[in-house]
């Protein structure tokens, strides 16, 4: 019996795979990497270095600040989003093929509700909150 060597093995698998399937696979791995990440940096800044405790001035973790993380929070969402797009458009096929087997209005409802939320959400007016007179004398007690 000869014994097959499991490192030659996995790269034997690695290298007959076709451009076809790697790639999904690749975007699939990458977008649990991001997935795990986003989720991640999230519940660091939720917990670990919430708003309002010395937020900004004192708190820390791996040498970057809130605002640091959650500047990498955000860039990891965009990433997340464009991947979850390009993979949506690698599996178009399945969408037509057995998602909207039957009825595609249930599909198109769902596109169409997920677009006009991202939309809606993305204009959404911006306002300055509260009295600024008040959070200046609220920021003056803090600085004395």
């Amino acid at each position: 019996m000869s014994a097959t060597n499991p490192i030659v093995t996995t790269l034997n698998v690695w290298w007959k795979i076709s451009p076809r399937t790697f790639f999904p696979r690749l975007l699939n791995a990458l977008l649990w990497l991001v997935f795990c990440a986003m989720g991640g940096t999230g519940l660091l800044l939720a917990f670990r270095l919430p708003p309002g405790s010395r937020g900004g001035r004192g708190l820390s973790a791996l040498g970057l600040s809130r605002h640091e993380w959650g500047d990498w929070h955000t860039w990891l969402s965009y990433a997340f989003l464009a991947m979850i797009l390009l993979h949506l458009a690698l599996h178009w096929r399945w969408f037509w093929q057995v998602a909207a087997r039957k009825k595609r209005w249930p599909l198109m409802l769902g596109f169409g509700a997920g677009l006009a939320l991202l939309i809606a959400l993305a204009l959404q007016p911006v306002s300055e909150k509260g009295n600024s007179k008040d959070e200046g004398a609220h920021h003056e007690k803090e600085r004395k």
